[in-house]
């Protein structure tokens, strides 16, 4: 069923909107680190620049919805562009997956950090380098690979793998007969192969390792419990109390480090589903029928070019969860000093009443 005609004006108007909101967040993430030396000089914050940078091109291709599409493209609502500009968008949406690569990177280090407990120079020597030599090879590798073969080209929602004119007989999918497409012959295998599949894979990967990160999180806070319900029964002399004591007090600093590293960590994964679910199925149903539903498509619209802005969110949570804090202790300490002042305020009262019914009472 075709769309509408208001259907594809709210198709087309989404990713603009949407895609704004995530080039803000992006933009203050990126902002953010490189104003502060000692952040920079960490690797979790120069692979956060890293996919914070992915976030802001793909969510300025993105931004530009139906824009960079050929004119006269039909069940499309403004199609303002030719061939070059759909290309252009088509790139740097693909070259996006390093976005998805950087947040699977930033789950390894996590995983680095918490569970073998490596230092940030130990990362920065041994893995950093590597981690961002994968994600740039394969985002721009995929990328000019799809622009060599002709793959970049309308696909309804903006410029992406497709191939053109829509509808066209690809080889794969008619026994390896003559394709009747003028570019992009066999786009919708190369979709899988350069963008899900990977994507796919990096969910599954990070869903792995996130599973490590709680397993070792419940490790140690069945260690501490014990270490709690042994030090009643524990009797010895002080030198030995109070090596126990500090061991103590470096496990329950792991423990808590290690607690707020793996939420970190789960609420980057959190963003990670939240932004590629809906884009996966409304791809899926696309393929299987040959069109998907107007619902799927917006949520497709919605989703995938917000991820710099939940992306931003994640990123300021931590700051956000201390002024919370701050304010609550604040104003515990707030109400703690009226009731006290309160409560003086009353006893003086009370002792110069007393005083006063005594002189009266003695004359």
């Amino acid at each position: 069923m075709a769309l509408t005609t208001d259907e594809q004006r709210v198709l087309s108007i989404i990713p603009h909107v949407t895609g704004l909101l995530s080039v803000f967040g992006s933009a203050t993430i990126i902002w953010t680190v490189l104003r502060d030396r000692k952040k920079w000089a960490k690797p979790y914050y120069r692979l956060l620049l890293a996919m914070s940078t992915s976030d802001l091109f793909a969510s300025v291709a993105f931004g530009l919805s139906t824009w960079p599409i050929p004119r006269g493209t039909e069940d499309v609502y403004a199609p303002l562009g030719n061939v070059g500009t759909c290309t252009a968008q088509g790139f740097f949406i693909q070259a996006g997956i390093a976005s998805p690569m950087y947040n699977f990177m930033l789950s390894l280090y996590f995983v680095m950090q918490v569970k073998y407990g490596m230092t940030e120079d130990r990362i920065r020597k041994k893995a950093e380098g590597i981690m961002h030599g994968v994600a740039i090879a394969f985002s721009f590798g995929t990328s000019f690979l799809c622009l060599g073969l002709g793959l970049f080209n309308e696909s309804l929602l903006w410029c992406w793998i497709n191939a053109a004119p829509r509808g066209c007989k690809q080889s794969y999918n008619h026994g390896g007969e003559a394709t009747t497409c003028e570019r992009g012959d066999n786009a919708e295998i190369f979709r899988w192969v350069l963008f899900f599949g990977p994507l796919w894979t990096l969910v599954l990967g990070t869903m792995a390792m996130m599973l490590a990160l709680v397993r070792h999180v419940r490790a140690q806070e069945e260690r501490l419990a014990k270490y709690q319900f042994s030090r009643k029964a524990s009797i010895g002399d002080n030198s030995s109390q109070s090596i126990r004591n500090l061991s103590r007090k470096e496990d329950r600093r792991r423990y808590t480090q290690s607690r707020k590293v793996t939420g970190q960590a789960l609420r980057f994964v959190g963003v990670f589903y939240l932004t590629w679910t809906f884009a996966t199925i409304n791809r899926i149903v696309e393929q299987v029928n040959g069109q998907s539903y107007f619902w799927l498509m917006c949520l497709h619209t919605v989703f995938v070019p917000l991820q710099g802005l939940f992306n931003y969110f994640v990123f300021v949570y931590p700051k956000f969860k201390r002024w919370r804090h701050e304010r609550r202790k604040k104003s515990g300490q707030s109400k703690r000093s009226s009731f006290q002042y309160r409560h003086s305020g009353m006893a003086v009262n009370f002792i110069s009443r007393l005083r006063l019914s005594a002189s009266m009472s003695s004359v």
